[in-house]
């Protein structure tokens, strides 16, 4: 949903119903943490499901010792943590007993917020010790199966959330990303010798489900001379199409080979340099990056301020001025609308956040599903860390997002790769960056992974930027991928550049 949709719905449902949120019908062997009196927040009626997310944010990183999502095996026993900002709960899955930090924590919550203890089969230091059973040189192995001569590709892989085990997904090492036609006997078969296989290579309990590789698909050149312009007819500057200095996160770049991508956020390198990021896939390695639609120098890339394995490239900047900034609002919108980055942030499964695109403006509701997920993509590449959110839930066979019920109901647009992904706060005046968009996922109504023509809806058409594709329109996604951004500025030892 664009962020204006979003939050009318979110103001509607801005007060939940007032007093303790009862827990959750618990499940087998699940312990139900009593409340202790204390202090709360403050009063649960009064506190929206945005501020909700706050507070179980704020718990869940006590709770995880401040550790990004792949650090957090060093935790022993810890398998994954999940907020509930509908339900005002957290449910922390763990291997063994939690150590008495933990559950002090939890006997001390404020008033209105539950928590359960769930046992977990395997911790996530066991799923990443199976994981690294499939990984040689940075990426996973390819899988040799009796009844395929090709051999088999893994998509993405991570372990389960409730860490029952790791879930694969795989398909065709031929590199294409088209889907394969099997019939459903032949796939379910297909999969079950994946898992046999896994099962064997890792010594644990893995799922195996098809997939083809993550969409990037940003859109092919587009003509110089478009630009954007006022209802006057003059060209208007500090939008998203026609950022100038300083530098603004979520507009829209030309690439050096001429497609549309996203700038990310404002960062200073390891020498105090201003950059501006975008998406290391986006072919920006030795060439100038212009403005979109004003088509003015922005700056270059040389391959010194780049890397793969979190799909991230720097770009530097001849007038280095950055705002800390983010564009919000729609893709075309002549207008300046930005908001000030409050600092990175940590990501966890049930979070809510945001998509700021070029090419389709900012996307909310976006749930998170899965995080510490490593997924491929164009070129072959790895990112071995990376979390995703969907605007519904996961499939049954939890390989990524569902088809939504309506083509409203998006991601993000093709030609967003690079995109800043956010959480609003204070009272969405400001935004907290949560990383940067990678991959798209899934497929909506009416389409399918070969052909997207018609995945967005009519609205969405009208307010993209760009539709240069194969089929001549936009690709809508219900689904992205995107690498935490801690673990970005962590890797290439780069200081986020804030607003405030």
């Amino acid at each position: 949903m664009r962020f204006a949709r979003s939050t009318a719905a979110a103001a509607a449902t801005a007060a939940l119903v007032a007093g303790v949120i009862t827990s959750l019908a618990s499940p087998v062997n699940a312990l139900s943490l009593p409340l202790k009196d204390s202090a709360s927040v403050t009063s649960p009626s009064a506190l929206t499901i945005a501020d909700k997310q706050g507070v179980l944010d704020r718990i869940a990183t006590r709770i995880t010792q401040n550790l990004t999502e792949g650090d957090r095996a060093k935790i022993p026993g810890f398998t994954e943590i999940e907020v509930d900002p509908i339900h005002n709960q957290l449910r922390l899955h763990w291997k063994g007993t939690p150590p008495k930090r933990v559950t002090d924590i939890l006997a001390h919550l404020p008033n209105g917020i539950t928590a359960k203890i769930i046992p977990a089969r395997y911790s996530k230091a066991d799923l990443h010790a199976a994981r690294d059973k499939l990984m040689h040189g940075g990426r996973p192995i390819d899988l040799h199966i009796r009844s395929e001569s090709t051999p088999i590709r893994i998509t993405t892989m991570g372990g389960a959330v409730d860490g029952s085990g790791l879930e694969i997904t795989y398909a065709s090492a031929s590199g294409t990303a088209a889907r394969e036609s099997l019939a459903p006997a032949v796939r379910k078969e297909r999969s079950r010798e994946v898992k046999a296989l896994a099962d064997r290579l890792t010594g644990i309990s893995t799922t195996a489900n098809y997939k083809p590789v993550p969409d990037m698909a940003p859109p092919a050149a587009a003509p110089a001379s478009r630009a954007p312009s006022a209802k006057d007819g003059s060209a208007v500057q500090n939008t998203r199409l026609w950022d100038m200095p300083a530098w603004t996160g979520g507009a829209a770049l030309r690439t050096p080979t001429g497609s549309l991508c996203s700038s990310g956020f404002g960062i200073k390198n390891e020498k105090g340099q201003n950059m501006l990021t975008t998406a290391a896939h986006c072919n920006g390695n030795d060439g100038l990056w212009r403005t979109y639609g004003g088509n003015t120098a922005v700056g270059g890339s040389d391959g010194r301020e780049y890397d793969t394995s979190v799909d991230v490239q720097g770009i530097d900047l001849p007038q280095p001025e950055v705002t800390g900034k983010l564009y919000d609002g729609p893709a075309k919108a002549n207008w300046h609308y930005v908001k000030p980055i409050t600092g990175p942030a940590q990501n966890y499964i049930g979070d809510y956040v945001c998509e700021d695109g070029a090419n389709g403006g900012v996307h909310c509701q976006l749930k998170i599903e899965k995080t510490d997920v490593g997924t491929s993509g164009s070129g072959g590449w790895w990112r071995p860390i990376a979390d995703l959110a969907c605007t519904g839930g996961l499939t049954s066979d939890k390989s990524g997002c569902a088809t939504p019920s309506s083509t409203d109901d998006i991601a993000g647009v093709n030609g967003d790769s690079g995109a800043p992904v956010f959480r609003g706060v204070n009272n969405f005046t400001a935004d907290e960056a949560r990383g940067t968009l990678t991959a798209f996922d899934g497929e909506m109504p009416g389409s399918t992974a070969e052909h997207h023509e018609n995945s967005c809806s009519a609205s969405e058409k009208s307010d993209v930027v760009d539709t240069t594709t194969s089929s001549g329109t936009p690709w809508c996604f219900p689904g992205l991928y995107y690498v935490p951004i801690r673990q970005t500025l962590a890797i290439m030892n780069w200081t986020l550049v804030t607003g405030q």
